[in-house]
């Protein structure tokens, strides 16, 4: 079915790729990377590391780019596959490689002192993929309302006065 889908004969799939763990170990791979580099062109010419996490807060693929709602619809499910090492480490290396990614911004943020630093910056770094991944799974369940770009800044604001929001002494 993938190979005809892709316009291509199955030899020349499995030329590529040995099974279907490494076919989805690929996909997962790429998405990452295209993520990355839309971010990276998103916050180009931002100085600030806080109006760089707002940018990117802005650019989560599961509420901005319509075409990944399918590359979601694999990984939760490849998500369930508890029996598969491969699957769950190339998901968890994939959610890694955000959280790095934030939190050297957030690192950034806190020495600028724009960021609160009371918390770990990889700790704020997963509030904020946990966000997406809940913004993504709605997305999937279709969830009434929930993708609106209302609701998105709202919830974006939420997350920024997270980020921000200092101590209570």
């Amino acid at each position: 079915m993938l190979a005809k889908e892709a316009g291509i004969s199955e030899p020349i799939l499995y030329r590529h790729f040995a099974n279907k763990h490494d076919l989805f170990i690929a996909l997962v791979e790429s998405v990452g990377e295209e993520v990355f580099s839309g971010w990276q062109a998103a916050v180009r010419g931002i100085d600030s590391p806080l109006e760089q996490l707002r940018e990117i807060l802005h650019r989560n693929p599961a509420t901005f780019d319509p075409a990944t709602a399918d590359v979601y619809r694999v990984v939760f499910h490849a998500s369930t596959e508890f029996t598969e090492p491969q699957i769950q480490q190339a998901i968890r290396d994939h959610y890694a490689k955000y959280v790095r990614f934030l939190s050297r911004i957030t690192r950034r943020a806190q020495k600028a002192g724009e960021v609160r630093n009371d918390v770990d910056a990889e700790t704020l770094a997963w509030q904020i993929v946990h966000a997406a991944i809940g913004f993504a799974m709605a997305r999937l369940l279709d969830v009434p309302d929930h993708g609106t770009p209302e609701f998105v800044d709202q919830t974006i604001r939420l997350i920024m006065e997270m980020l921000i929001r200092r101590p209570r002494k």
